[in-house]
């Protein structure tokens, strides 16, 4: 499974690729307003994170409508044409734009996908991915990895290319129960990211491997 960082921050995103099990990195708008960021600022978040050896960016859309989505897309791709996947939202406008991207041969990421159905709409404009928020579905009352391992069902039965990228994920737990299900793809927030190698029981028999190593 390939774990993402899913943050604006430049920090945490340096930090989170040095680690060495990051793939890339994941963003959105509400990420960075959180960041203190706007629209200028995109380019050199984009050289940090490559710089820092990101595989692939996920950079999401900023303007409305049709038109709008498809002009920033290709602004974005153009930034760092091996790496940047653009975002478009799962509605009607974002699936127009995302068909026009695609066909020009930018990179897709459908997001704010929720039901199985919006898959075969993604597939549908050759989106390469198509992001679902895990945690928004468990705060909605649903069972959120029912839905996941439902839409993993639907990717493997229609033969599909398109990859489920997993966000919201909110604790170690849920990347093991994704990474079970067969989950291609998971985004984190660096708090999680980093936290995943933490395990008690590794930490006392590293700290007993370095005792008896200085002896050595």
């Amino acid at each position: 499974m390939r774990l993402y960082v899913d943050s604006a921050d430049r920090a945490a995103i340096q930090r989170a690729l040095s680690t060495g099990y990051a793939a890339g990195v994941t963003t959105n708008p509400t990420l960075l307003r959180r960041a203190g960021l706007r629209r200028g600022d995109l380019p050199a978040l984009v050289r940090t994170a490559a710089d820092a050896g990101a595989e692939e960016i996920h950079l999401q859309v900023l303007a409305p409508g049709v038109e709008g989505m498809i002009s920033d897309g290709r602004w974005l791709q153009e930034l760092d044409p091996a790496r940047v996947v653009v975002k478009v939202p799962a509605t009607l406008d974002g699936y127009a734009a995302a068909s026009r991207l695609a066909a020009a041969g930018v990179r897709v990421t459908v997001t704010a996908v929720y039901v199985p159905r919006q898959l075969l709409l993604a597939e549908a404009v050759s989106a390469r991915y198509a992001a679902v928020y895990m945690s928004r579905m468990r705060d909605a009352g649903q069972d959120a990895l029912a839905v996941i391992a439902a839409m993993l069902q639907v990717t493997r039965a229609q033969q599909m290319e398109l990859r489920l990228l997993v966000a919201s994920v909110r604790t170690p737990e849920d990347v093991e129960a994704l990474a079970a299900l067969g989950a291609p793809c998971a985004t984190l927030p660096l708090d999680l990211f980093l936290a995943l190698p933490d395990v008690p029981d590794t930490e006392d028999a590293s700290r007993v491997f370095e005792e008896d190593g200085a002896d050595l």
